[in-house]
């Protein structure tokens, strides 16, 4: 009798694009454990700083260092679950180095590449009333959004290049996070 298959995912993107919301969607229909990066990533930072871990990465340059400074601990914990459901979801992924090593996982994308900083802005000030935005000013949170918008562009590229789902969630987001859900096995 075959062995079951694992419910393995790989949500990534853009902050505030939806992946926490589809990763709990995830959790209630498969019954995975979630593994969220951002609180790691933290740890990281507040107890090994040394090693470059952190949020504080505000361009492609940093961002990508970050991704790669993250990529053997983020490794290690997959290989530690791979007879387990999970999904991990996450900004800071190395997301075609996961790609290339664990092309069976499920993978999902979400930005918003077709949006403005100003639109994001809104967006933010509306809904997400209790996040790390709120921490920030609005010339901050556009100059953030800046580089959330080229770096959504450059996962949709690296997306279709991989043939990988890209949802952009800058104008449906609900319907884009149900679209997402109705692919997932």
């Amino acid at each position: 009798m075959p062995d079951k298959p694992f419910h393995q995912f790989i949500v990534a993107g853009v902050p505030t694009a939806g992946k926490s919301t589809f990763s709990r969607e995830l959790i209630k229909k498969y019954f995975v454990q979630h593994i969220c990066i951002d609180p790691i990533i933290e740890g990281f930072e507040d107890v090994f700083p040394q090693l470059g871990i952190t949020h504080d990465a505000d361009n492609l340059n940093d961002h990508l260092k970050v991704c790669q400074n993250f990529k053997p601990f983020l490794f290690r914990m997959i290989e530690s679950l791979k007879h387990d459901d999970f999904v991990f979801d996450g900004f800071r992924l190395p997301f075609e180095d996961l790609h290339a090593t664990y092309p069976h996982l499920q993978y999902f994308v979400f930005g918003y590449p077709n949006s403005t900083p100003q639109e994001r802005l809104d967006c933010v000030r509306q809904f997400d009333l209790s996040n790390w935005t709120n921490e920030m000013s609005d010339t901050e949170l556009l100059n953030t959004f800046e580089f959330f918008i080229e770096e959504s562009k450059r996962l949709q590229r690296i997306c279709q290049h991989l043939n990988i789902p890209f949802y952009d969630t800058g104008k449906d987001y609900l319907p884009n996070i149900e679209a997402a859900l109705q692919i997932t096995r």
